[in-house]
Formats: C-alpha cells, structure tokens, sequence
C-alpha cells in the first residue's frame, strides 16, 4: 500500500502533543503534509474528507487517565473510511489508563483503522516537576521510529481488512473528571487584555470578564496559566496544589514510552 499523504489530527494546548505527532508523521515520511489542528475552537467547525492514500496521525493529551471532553467535536467534520491510523496518547508521567484504547475506539468509530500506537511522556501541564523537559530528543526519536514501523507495515499490506491493535486499556473506562474546575485569576496582575479567552480550547473563560470561567466547561489543560503574559492565572484551589506536590514526589521516576503495532 503506497501512501503519499499523511494527515495529522492533533489537540495540543501547551505544544507538546504537537511535537510527538510531529515526530511520527516525519517517520512515515509521506512526500505530501495536511495538517488538521483541532485546538483551537474554532478550528472544530470545519473538516476535511480524507482520500485513498492517506494514512493519518491522531495525538491527544490524556486528562484525568482519559481522553479530553470534545470527541464529538474533535472528529465532527471530518470524514474517513477505511483510513489507516497511528494513535497517540501524551500523559504527564502518571498514567494514561484507558485513554489509549478509548482513542482506538473512538477512531474507528469514525472511519479508521488504527495499525499502530503509542502512550508517550510529555511534561505534566500542572505539575511542573514530573516529567520536565520531555518529550526529549530520545521521547521524539522514538516517536519517529513508530512512524517509520508504521509505514513500513502499510508497505507490506494489500489490504486493512481484518486488521485489530491491541493497547492497555479497560473497558467500561475509567471514570474521569466531572468536577467543575477551573484556575484562578489575581485581580492585581490581570491587564483584561483578553488572550486567555481567545486561546481557551473550549471557550470556557467569559470574554467580558477573564476571572469568569466556566468551571464545566473547562479542562484545565493550563493553556491559559502558560500563555498569560502578566501570569495572573494560576492553580487557586488549595487541595488541588496540595495533590500535585504529593503527585510530583510519588511519580518522579521518569517512566518509559509505550508503543503498539498489529
């Protein structure tokens, strides 16, 4: 199966999901590139039908040992059929528990068919200690190295019919987060200069006033706490800042990349 174009669908807040699906799309080596970011809100209002001879990159973030809460939104518009698939998920060195199977089915669901995958450790987006600096050159590598088996095995097939990946995970799922959170926000540093809510993910912070967030709507991926150029976000809920230091002395041993092929 000759593939001339790879497609990476990808949701990475702070950037390090991107640099993983980047990695693997550069291993497959496709001589064409469509890059498909559903970060952004609004990028989920539009799609793409995908063609014979693509073969896709799908990398999300793991919160909470689950995939985000926007699936729905995250493959509307986008068609497939019978497009061969890498998955990934990045986790910030605790555990991604169902998120990887959970991703399998939610990307066959929609058209395609997964023929490798892979569980990568990218730095954590609350704890800052866990897993700081990663994903590294080696993390990156690798990520590569699951691309290129990837094409390797396309290569070497006529068909993907009744082809089945095997990943951890359970099912039912582990249940994530329904807690209603969100960060803070520090009056006194706040300018109201508004790229919190415009760089939101979910659009989960009120446009008129940024310490307004809408705490069900909200993933805290931290993507405003990073971008905030005066820093007037932050982690404001004391239980939750107490959790994340004992996260960070309890899974400080840097864990391994996980990788999955049929």
């Amino acid at each position: 199966m000759n593939r001339t174009r790879v497609v990476t669908l990808t949701f990475s807040p702070n950037g390090t999901t991107r640099q993983v699906s980047d990695a693997i799309a550069q291993g497959i080596g496709a001589p064409e590139r469509l890059e498909l970011d559903r970060t952004a809100f609004d990028s989920r209002w539009t799609g793409e039908t995908l063609r014979p001879g693509d073969v896709a990159v799908i990398a999300l973030p793991v919160y909470y040992g689950r995939l985000p809460k926007l699936m729905v939104e995250f493959f509307r518009y986008i068609r497939a059929e019978g497009i061969p698939a890498v998955l990934a998920v990045t986790y910030g060195n605790r555990d991604y528990e169902d998120a990887l199977l959970e991703l399998k089915n939610e990307s066959r669901a929609h058209g395609f068919v997964p023929v490798a995958a892979g569980a990568f450790v990218t730095h954590h987006c609350m704890a800052g200690k866990l897993a700081e600096g990663r994903p590294n050159g080696d993390d990156l590598a690798q990520a590569r190295e699951l691309g290129e088996q990837a094409a390797a095995l396309l290569a070497g097939l006529n068909s993907l019919e009744g082809l089945e990946l095997h990943v951890k995970g359970s099912f039912p799922y582990t249940p994530g987060s329904d807690l209603p959170v969100g960060p803070g926000t520090d009056p006194d540093k706040c300018t109201g200069c508004g790229l919190c809510q415009r760089n939101c993910p979910v659009q989960a912070i009120n446009p008129l006033d940024p310490a307004e967030i809408d705490g069900w709507r909200c993933l805290f991926c931290t993507r405003c706490i990073h971008s905030c150029p005066a820093g007037a976000k932050f982690i404001s809920l004391p239980a939750m800042r107490e959790k994340l230091v004992l996260l960070e002395n309890m899974m400080a041993q840097p864990k391994e990349n996980e990788r999955f092929l049929i």
